[in-house]
């Protein structure tokens, strides 16, 4: 198998496995036509599809490919022999056989619930199962096995997927509604806030506006406020010549006291030396 397609199966896996949960061993249920060919090109049908599927494969069969693989003939008794080696599985058609493409059909379903691939050269299967999402197709061509590219089904499941990922899960949605009294939630994963009521004009920050300039006052009133200051003026001057006058009283007073006392630490110092 060339590189390039390695890496595009690779990617191809990841993508089933991520969006669709694909686990190994890849359950692969394998069509009559698909083995036959297998069969005249001279696969190793087992190891051709672990290598496409980069993993361990379980092949399948159903009991109505069976019966009807047995119908061919002759020619397909090699190919009768190399699907029994394969494992059964088990079908709704007991009572009456139904042909393999009607019971691929009713066990893939709708969604394809148990994440079965197929490989049929079927064409016309191929394109109804290309309708349902999350089927890889398996067929061989000129002796090469191939895997489908996603079909349009697929690729819009994989979107969605992808797109829920990025939403909150239902536990996150159930806190917010009891914490945030602004949100409504409609559905499980739509949050939309509520809108809140305008308070009117917003007014402009104070401090990014410059000041108002004070209008001049009228000449009467400017004579009156200069008389009243300059009265002012003189009384606080007054105020400050007696406090002055008043503490430099105190300091000559307090100056005489000490004087006095050093005065008469003398006389006694002298009496002293006297009467010695």
């Amino acid at each position: 198998m060339r590189q390039k397609r390695s890496k595009q199966y690779k990617r191809l896996m990841a993508l089933y496995s991520t969006s669709f949960g694909f686990r190994e061993p890849y359950q692969i249920l394998v069509d009559g036509n698909f083995l036959y060919m297998a069969l005249r090109y001279k696969m190793n049908i087992c190891d051709q599809l672990c290598n496409v599927m980069l993993g361990k494969t379980k092949q399948m069969y159903t009991s109505c490919t069976l019966k009807e693989v047995r119908k061919q003939g002759k020619d397909w008794e090699e190919t009768e022999m190399e699907l029994q080696k394969f494992e059964q599985r088990r079908c709704e058609h007991r009572k009456k056989a139904v042909t393999s493409a009607e019971c691929l059909s009713s066990i893939i379903e709708q969604d394809n619930p148990h994440n079965y691939c197929i490989a049929t050269q079927n064409e016309l299967l191929r394109e109804s199962f290309r309708n349902v999402p999350g089927v890889p197709l398996l067929y061989i061509n000129r002796s090469v096995l191939i895997v489908e590219p996603p079909s349009r089904a697929t690729l819009e499941i994989v979107k969605k997927v992808e797109f829920e990922k990025t939403l909150a899960p239902r536990n996150e949605i159930k806190f917010l509604k009891k914490i945030n009294s602004d949100t409504i939630i409609k559905g499980e994963n739509e949050i939309i806030k509520k809108k809140r009521k305008s308070k009117g004009f917003k007014r402009p920050n104070p401090l990014s506006c410059k000041k108002k300039k004070a209008k001049p006052l009228p000449s009467f009133l400017t004579s009156q406020n200069n008389k009243n200051n300059n009265n002012n003026e003189d009384k606080i001057s007054n105020k400050r010549k007696y406090e002055g006058e008043f503490n430099n009283e105190i300091k000559d007073s307090i100056n005489n006291k000490e004087t006095e006392i050093h005065s008469n630490k003398r006389k006694r110092k002298r009496k002293k030396t006297k009467a010695e």
